[in-house]
């Protein structure tokens, strides 16, 4: 891993392993977003900080049923110790 540590791109979360989930704030809705997926559809320079991604993503569910759709809440997920990569 290089120092300093960094990821603020979906492409570097992507490469460390990180995960991503959205939780609505209005209907209480939660998904785990695939990373893997968002990299081919939105590039792997998109910038994956909040004021980014609320430009990008929003709640199905509340857009639906014409309710804010962009009342989210971003929760980055770190890998535990036992499934991080060891190099050497």
């Amino acid at each position: 891993m290089k120092f300093p540590f960094a990821e603020d791109t979906l492409g570097q979360k992507l490469e460390a392993g990180t995960g991503l989930s959205v939780y609505c704030l209005t209907c209480k809705s939660t998904a785990v977003l695939d990373l893997a997926e968002m990299v081919k559809r939105f590039g792997r320079d998109q910038p994956c900080m909040h004021w980014d991604l609320i430009k990008i993503i929003y709640c199905h569910e509340c857009r639906a049923a014409g309710r804010d759709d962009r009342n989210l809440q971003f929760t980055n997920h770190a890998l535990a110790p036992e499934k991080r990569r060891r190099d050497g």
